[in-house]
């Protein structure tokens, strides 16, 4: 079997700081390989940990003390208002700072569930502001949101991105009601629907509608991490929810209370995603490696230590991770593992945790937790997984250091490759790809495309929908295979731009293998294009990797989920409060009237 690529250098140069390099073999026994981590069942297991932009995202917000302060809040009783933030940022890179305006509409009773199905027909929607803006570009700005007709907003690229979002109606209405009497809604309500008022409309940004472009931001600036802008803009709805349920209670009673500091902190952000999350995957492959290493790594570390250090913290992320499970509700346990019995499976696992020996010869967290994958399932697995990386969050910090480097690779082809190597490289890297029947239909029964009529990615049966014409690429399985075909046909000494002079289409298989190849967690190892492929399973592990949690197939086309639950208040990010919030316990119901 060939072994599998090194670390990167920066990860290597953490190992070293961490355990030293005698570590290196130490830390590595407990790598798991890819067989057995990269097939689509394993990587829709897997659960939002310490290494995930969201939480990546907060570390860095309470660690620089990003200050967001409201500037202006107000809406009638019906929530129809204006609101505009403003965020200052001291970061190592020096003082930024931007605005934040949204426009709340007044409720016209219509659930909108979808992410694009409504255009821009949304219950609010926000645009985030580089920097300072001056009164009448705020004015400007907010005519532009008020048209909520996607053929014709079009904004400058002063904005980073818009940021629509939905009502969760029956939620929603739920605390206001409760607020306007003076109460404080119920927390185990607010849990009932996974814990959040409005739902993430699909942030636009990125060059979309005018918007500024990945490369446009300054040098150094904190929102220019992969995907840090996206899920500021999602934590930025979090507040206009808390704050406009308050708003709107007090509009409809002079008596009404104001959310509990407990209960505020419960709320988080809905999101639902669809299928296109696959083909992204398949785009940017080292995306997916990179947040792969990272992970692995930080769990191996985690792995490699006694359980004598941190038994103790496992408890109590146990217990959170219990209450967690036992409390938040969603929709549909049809396509995973129900809440019932991953909180059955971790009372288990806290039962051997507290019987770990505390003196003598402890052995190293490793072996549990390779004793709970194989008593539970894989998401019970997955959850202990994250919990042990919660454990040793120094080494698993200075590893996502690395998520912004992985993510700037560039794709290059390497024209003067023999092709033996080449050969060599498809043989070690893509062989079981290779060793996949791709012959019969089922095989290849689905393809993607891009909807011009939905704005998303959508699949279809071969040989039966139309539009095959404009298929996405997903098919990575395929294309090694061909290549390797293609391959058998030249010398082993010729250089592959040979073949691409005679073959010009295979060239962006010929660069994917040579840039990937010394990545570990390269590729996705299951067949996309099969009949038996579920995209939740892509969906579920692309936003576990961005920090949703409760992750839950609508489908098995959508996923939806929350993000920032349990995240810390913006009055407690300015004062630098410990950033220890993932998986918060449900608050107790508090007493009527009890203002924040």
């Amino acid at each position: 079997m060939p072994s599998e690529p090194e670390l990167p250098d920066c990860l290597r140069a953490v190992v070293d700081r961490f355990m030293g390099p005698e570590g290196r073999e130490r830390i590595a026994a407990w790598m798991r390989p890819p067989d057995l981590c990269m097939t689509p069942a394993a990587l829709s297991a897997m659960k939002s940990t310490r290494t995930s932009f969201a939480r990546v995202l907060a570390r860095h917000m309470i660690r620089d003390r990003w200050r967001i302060v409201g500037r202006h809040f107000a809406c009638d009783a019906e929530g129809d208002g204006h609101a505009i933030y403003d965020i200052t940022i001291m970061s190592p890179t020096g003082p930024h700072r931007l605005t934040y305006i949204a426009r709340m509409f007044r409720w016209d009773g219509v659930e909108k569930v979808g992410r694009r199905s409504d255009g821009a027909y949304r219950d609010m929607c926000g645009a985030v502001f580089l920097g300072t803006p001056d009164d009448r570009r705020i004015a400007e700005e907010f005519a532009v949101l008020e048209s909520r007709d996607a053929d014709t907003m079009r904004t400058r690229g002063d904005v980073t991105g818009w940021t629509p979002a939905n009502r969760s109606a029956r939620f929603f209405d739920h605390v206001v009601d409760s607020l306007a009497a003076g109460q404080q809604p119920d927390p185990a309500v607010i849990g009932s629907g996974a814990g959040y008022l409005l739902r993430n409309g699909g942030y636009l940004g990125s060059g979309r509608y005018g918007t500024l472009s990945v490369e446009g931001y300054p040098a150094g600036h904190p929102l220019s991490h992969p995907f840090f802008a996206d899920l500021f803009g999602l934590l930025l709805v979090r507040q206009v929810s808390i704050d406009m349920v308050e708003a709107i209670a007090a509009a409809r009673s002079p008596n009404a209370a104001r959310l509990t500091p407990e209960i505020a902190r419960y709320i988080g952000v809905g999101n639902s995603s669809g299928q296109g999350m696959c083909v992204a995957l398949q785009r940017w492959p080292h995306w997916v490696a990179t947040w792969m290493v990272v992970r692995e790594l930080s769990l191996a570390y985690a792995k490699s230590q006694s359980t004598k250090s941190q038994a103790p913290r496992m408890l109590v992320l146990l217990d959170r991770a219990i209450d967690y499970y036992g409390s938040v509700q969603v929709p549909n346990e049809e396509l995973i593992v129900p809440h019932h019995v991953i909180v059955a499976s971790l009372r288990q696992v806290r039962e051997w945790v507290a019987d770990l020996p505390r003196g003598g010869r402890a052995m190293v967290w490793g072996t549990l937790a390779d004793r709970v994958a194989a008593s539970f399932d894989a998401e019970t697995a997955e959850q202990f997984n994250a919990l042990l990386i919660e454990c040793y969050p120094d080494f698993a910090d200075a590893a996502a250091d690395y998520l912004p480097i992985g993510a700037a690779r560039v794709r290059e082809v390497q024209p003067e490759m023999p092709v033996a190597a080449l050969r060599q490289v498809l043989h070690d890297r893509y062989g079981w790809a290779l060793r996949m029947d791709l012959g019969h239909s089922r095989s290849r029964q689905h393809f993607w495309y891009h909807s011009a009529d939905n704005g998303e990615q959508r699949r279809g049966d071969r040989g039966v929908d139309p539009h095959e014409e404009f298929e996405s690429f997903i098919d990575h399985v395929g294309m090694a295979q061909r290549l390797a075909a293609l391959l058998t046909a030249y010398d082993d000494d010729a250089p592959v731009a040979e073949i691409i002079a005679d073959q010009p289409d295979i060239a962006y298989a010929i660069s994917r293998v040579q840039y990937l190849a010394a990545l570990p967690y390269a590729e996705i190892r299951g067949n996309l294009a099969a009949a038996d492929f579920l995209p939740s399973y892509l969906i579920r592990f692309f936003l576990a990797c961005l920090g949703m949690e409760c992750g839950n197939p609508l489908s098995i086309r959508y996923v939806r989920g929350v993000f920032f639950q349990g995240m810390r208040l913006p009055q407690e990010i300015a004062a630098g409060t410990h950033d220890d919030w993932a998986l918060p316990e449900q608050p107790v119901a508090a007493h009527p009237g009890i203002a924040a």
